[in-house]
C-alpha cells in the first residue's frame, strides 16, 4: 500500500516538475487555525512578499485541513479541548514528546502516515515554486514529503518560539526562518548547518507604526488619564484572565483594563457577566484593534506568549506573563523571561508587583526628546516616520537580519538532499515483509490463538480416555536424573506410571531401567519462557522419539502453560499428539478439589525428594479410596477396547506400544514385574494396585 502511494506521488511530481513558462514565483503558505499566532505569521509573510516588489503569487491555505479530515479535528479540536478543560493532559503529552524519543518518533510517523498523501495532493494542485509552513505539525509532514521526492521545490518553515524546536525544526526543510538569534544554533543542530536564517518578527507592520497613546485611547473610547493594562489570553482565550483582571482592579493607578477573550465566546460571555458594572473594565472578544490597543496600553499581561509578545515588543509595550497554561506556552514564556524579553509572574502577588514595576520603570525612564514625543504630549498624531517613546527598549538581536523574510523565501535554495529512490523502494519492499514476519513470529510464539489453530489442524490435547475400566492414566513429571530412582521406589509399592521430564533426551540406561520396572517414558516439551521456544519443538520431539523408538502418532506431554501455535504446528508435523491432562497437581500440594473420573489423565509434578514420593503415594491412596487405579498412559490407551478422545474426539487406533523390543508381543511384562491384566471384551478388568 505504501509502495503504491510512493510511486503515485513520484509520478505526479515528475509531471508537475516539468519546465514551465517563466512568470511570477508561486508561493504556497501552509498555516493552521491552532491559536492566532500561526495564522498571523502567515498573513504577515504573505504581505511582505506581495510588497517586496518581486513578481510573486502568494496563496495561503490551512495546512492542517489539507492533511485530511482525520488529523484536523484530532490536532486542532483536541488541543483546544485540552487547554480549556484538561490542561494538565497537554503538559503530560508535551513532556512525553520532548523527553521520550520513541513517543516523538511515533507522533511523527502517525502525522506522516495520515497526512502525507492528502497534503501532497493539495500542494500538487497549486504547483508552487516554494512551500512555506508556519505550524510545526504541518512542517513535520512537509519535511517528509521533501525528503521522499513527493515535492521537489524548496520547503521553508517559520519558527516563532524559543522552545519546542524538536517539532519546529526538521532535517527535510531547506530553510528555517527564526525570530530569535538564540534559536539559530539549536535549529542547525537538528536540521544541519545553514538551515536557519534570522529574520525580523513576522508580524503586521501596523504594530511597528508610530502611534500616539493618547490618540489611541481616544479612538478606543478609553480614559486618557491613568494607567491602562491589556489582559490577553491569546486567540483561544486561555489562562487565568479573571484572576488577572480582579487583581489589577485593586491597583490604584490603573484606570482602564481591557480583557481579550479571543475566539472563546463562552469565556467572553462569562467575563462580561462576572465583571459587569466594574468601572474601567472592558471585555472584548477577537478584535482587529490589537495594534491600537497595544499602542494605548502601558502593560500587556499575556498568558500564551508567542507572536503576541513579539507584537507588543514591536509596539514598545512591556509584557508581563501570567496565568500560563501548559506545555510549550509555559516553557516558551519562561525562556523569554530568562532573556529579559518579558517579566514572568507565577501568582497574583507577583503579577501586581511586576505590573507596578513596569509602571515605575516607564515613569523613571529617560527618553530622548524628539518632535514625535512633543506631538504625543500635545495630543497630536505624529507624522509618518517619527518614533514613539519606548519605555522598555527592545533587546537587540544577536545577529543582524540582512535579508527580509520575503527575500529569503523567494530565493530559497534547494539545500535538502532527498533520500535516494533505491532506498525508498527498498524500504517500501522490506517494511511489509518485516511486519509480516513480526506478525508470524508473534502468532507462533503466543498461546492466545492456540485453540483456534487446534481446531483448524484438528488437534485436540488428550485429557481423558474413553474406557469402561475404573482406571486413570498417571503421568509423573520428574527431573530426568531422578526418573530411575523414583520409578524404583514406586515399583516397590506396586505403582506403575508414565514418566516425563523437561524435554531432555533420555539416556539408554534410564530407558532400560524404567521399562524393566514396568513403567514408560513419555516425550515432553520444556516449560521454557523464551519468546522463540517453539522453534526447537520439532527437533526436541524427534530426538526423544528416536531415543524411545517411538513411531508416528506417539503422545507427548505439553507444557504446563499450554502449547503455543508454533509448538502445536511443529508437533503436528512430527505426527505427535499432545497430552494436556484433565488434572494437574503437585505431589506436595493439596488434593484435587473434585474427584477424578475413570479414564482421566492426571499429571503430577515431583521434585525427586522423599516428600514428593510420599505425596504421590497419598494421591494414589486417595484415588484408591474413590475406587480408581492408576496405570501408565500407554497401558490405558493401548488396551484393545479403549478409545482415546478429547473434547468428544474419538479414534479407533491405539497409541503405539512404547515397550522395548525384548517385551513379548502379548504384553507380558519383563521378569521382576508383576503381571497386569488388560480389560477383556466383556469389560472385566484387573486394575493396577489399589491402595
Amino acid at each position: 500500500m505504501r509502495s503504491k502511494l510512493l510511486m503515485k506521488m513520484l509520478r505526479r511530481q515528475r509531471k508537475s516538475s516539468q519546465p514551465r513558462a517563466s512568470g511570477p514565483r508561486r508561493v504556497l503558505i501552509l498555516s493552521a487555525d491552532v491559536g492566532e499566532g500561526h495564522a498571523a505569521a502567515a498573513r504577515a509573510l504573505a504581505r511582505q512578499i506581495e510588497r517586496s516588489g518581486q513578481p510573486a503569487e502568494v496563496t495561503v491555505i490551512d495546512g492542517l485541513a489539507a492533511m485530511g479530515r482525520l488529523l484536523q479535528p484530532v490536532v486542532e479540536d483536541g488541543y483546544r479541548v485540552q487547554l480549556r478543560f484538561m490542561p494538565w493532559t497537554y503538559t503530560v503529552v508535551y513532556g512525553l514528546l520532548e523527553h521520550v524519543a520513541p513517543i516523538r518518533w511515533l507522533a511523527r510517523r502517525l502525522l506522516c502516515l495520515f497526512g502525507s498523501r492528502p497534503l501532497a495532493r493539495r500542494i500538487a494542485e497549486h504547483d508552487p515554486d516554494v512551500v512555506v509552513s508556519t505550524y510545526p505539525a504541518v512542517t513535520v509532514v512537509l519535511a517528509r514529503l521533501r525528503r521522499t521526492h513527493a515535492i521537489r521545490c524548496p520547503a521553508v518553515a517559520t519558527i516563532t518560539d524559543l522552545t519546542g524546536l524538536f517539532f519546529w525544526a526538521q532535517p527535510g526543510i531547506d530553510m528555517h526562518l527564526v525570530m530569535y538569534g538564540e534559536s539559530m544554533s539549536p535549529v542547525e543542530r537538528i536540521a544541519g548547518v545553514g538551515s536557519a536564517q534570522l529574520v525580523s518578527p513576522l508580524i503586521s507592520d501596523e504594530f511597528s507604526k508610530p502611534r500616539c497613546p493618547v490618540q489611541a485611547r481616544r479612538a478606543l473610547d478609553l480614559p486618557e488619564g491613568g494607567r491602562m493594562v491589556v489582559v490577553s489570553g491569546g486567540g483561544w482565550g486561555v489562562g487565568d484572565l479573571t484572576g488577572a483582571v480582579r487583581e489589577l482592579m485593586d491597583v490604584p493607578e490603573v484606570s482602564a483594563i481591557v480583557c481579550l477573550a479571543g475566539r472563546n465566546e463562552q469565556l467572553r460571555e462569562q467575563l462580561s457577566r462576572e465583571l459587569a458594572g466594574q468601572e474601567g473594565v472592558h471585555v472584548y472578544g477577537f478584535t482587529d484593534e490589537m495594534p491600537r490597543l497595544l499602542a494605548a496600553a502601558d502593560v500587556l499581561v499575556h498568558s500564551t506568549g508567542g507572536v503576541t509578545c513579539l507584537e507588543a515588543k514591536a509596539a514598545g509595550t512591556p509584557v508581563v506573563s501570567y496565568g500560563l497554561p501548559v506545555g510549550h506556552a509555559r516553557l516558551n514564556t519562561r525562556a523569554m523571561a530568562d532573556l529579559n524579553l518579558l517579566r514572568l509572574a507565577n501568582d497574583t502577588n507577583e503579577l501586581r508587583a511586576h505590573v507596578r514595576a513596569s509602571f515605575a520603570e516607564a515613569s523613571s525612564a529617560v527618553a530622548i526628546e524628539t518632535p514625535a514625543h512633543a506631538l504625543a504630549r500635545a495630543g497630536a498624531e505624529p507624522a509618518a516616520g517619527s518614533l514613539r517613546t519606548e519605555t522598555t527598549p527592545a533587546p537587540e538581536p544577536k545577529a543582524p537580519a540582512e535579508l527580509t523574510a520575503a527575500d529569503l523565501v523567494l530565493g530559497a535554495p534547494k539545500r535538502v538532499i532527498p533520500i535516494p529512490l533505491w532506498r525508498l523502494r527498498l524500504v517500501a519492499f522490506v517494511t511489509p515483509l518485516v511486519l509480516l514476519l513480526g506478525m508470524v513470529m508473534w502468532t507462533m510464539s503466543t498461546d492466545e490463538v492456540t485453540v483456534l489453530a487446534a481446531k483448524i489442524l484438528h488437534v485436540h490435547p488428550l485429557a481423558r480416555v474413553k474406557t469402561d475400566q475404573p482406571d486413570v492414566g498417571l503421568i509423573v513429571r520428574v527431573p530426568a536424573r531422578d526418573e530411575a530412582l523414583v520409578a524404583s521406589q514406586l515399583a516397590g509399592r506396586d505403582i506403575h506410571v508414565s514418566f516425563a521430564d523437561e524435554g531432555s533426551v533420555p539416556k539408554p540406561a534410564t530407558i532400560s531401567q524404567v521399562r524393566a520396572l514396568g513403567d514408560e517414558l513419555l516425550p515432553a516439551i520444556p516449560d521454557t519462557g523464551s519468546l522463540l521456544r517453539w522453534v526447537k519443538a520439532r527437533g526436541t520431539l524427534r530426538a526423544q522419539a528416536r531415543a524411545l523408538h517411538l513411531r508416528h502418532g506417539f503422545y507427548f506431554l505439553q507444557p504446563r502453560g499450554g502449547l503455543t501455535v508454533g509448538q502445536l504446528v511443529l508437533a503436528r508435523t512430527t505426527g505427535a499428539k499432545p497430552v494436556s491432562g484433565a488434572i494437574r497437581l503437585s505431589a506436595t500440594g493439596a488434593l484435587p478439589q473434585r474427584p477424578a473420573r475413570a479414564g482421566e489423565v492426571l499429571v503430577v509434578t515431583l521434585v525427586g525428594s522423599s516428600a514428593s514420593v510420599a505425596g504421590l503415594e497419598r494421591i494414589v491412596s486417595a484415588l484408591g479410596g474413590d475406587g480408581l487405579g492408576v496405570e501408565p498412559l500407554a497401558w490405558l490407551t493401548g488396551s484393545p477396547p479403549i478409545r482415546a478422545s478429547s473434547n468428544g474426539e474419538r479414534t479407533s487406533t491405539a497409541a503405539p506400544v512404547t515397550s522395548i523390543a525384548s517385551e513379548s508381543p502379548s504384553g507380558t511384562p519383563p521378569s521382576g514385574v508383576s503381571e497386569k491384566r488388560s480389560p477383556n471384551s466383556a469389560g472385566a478388568s484387573a486394575t493396577g494396585t489399589i491402595v
